[in-house]
């Protein structure tokens, strides 16, 4: 996994491109970590009453881009994302997606 690349603020741009369910055209990320898990979040901010129980993201995880990327309460970036391994929809730290 040493050889992933993070993606830019363009790129993720493009990869999102609207709001709709994840679909062919929709590009696959993976979580990317160095450490434990990626939590999503139904707000985007980084707050333990936020992270979505049983939707915990690990490396080589693949989400879906479904969607807009906002900065966060706490100046960080969130994309919203799809994980087909739990079936759910939620903010994620941009900063841990990678190719």
């Amino acid at each position: 996994m040493a050889d992933l690349e993070k993606i830019n603020d363009s790129e993720l741009q493009d990869i999102a491109g609207g709001k709709s369910h994840h679909n062919s055209s929709t590009r696959r990320v993976v979580a990317y970590l160095q450490r434990g898990y990626l939590a999503m979040r139904t707000a985007p901010t980084y707050d333990y009453s936020n992270e979505i129980r049983g939707a915990e993201l690990y490396n080589g995880d693949t989400v879906y881009i479904s969607g807009e990327t906002v900065k966060g309460y706490d100046g960080k970036t969130y994309v919203w994302v799809y994980s087909p391994k739990s079936g759910v929809y939620g903010y994620v730290n941009k900063s841990y997606l990678a190719h």
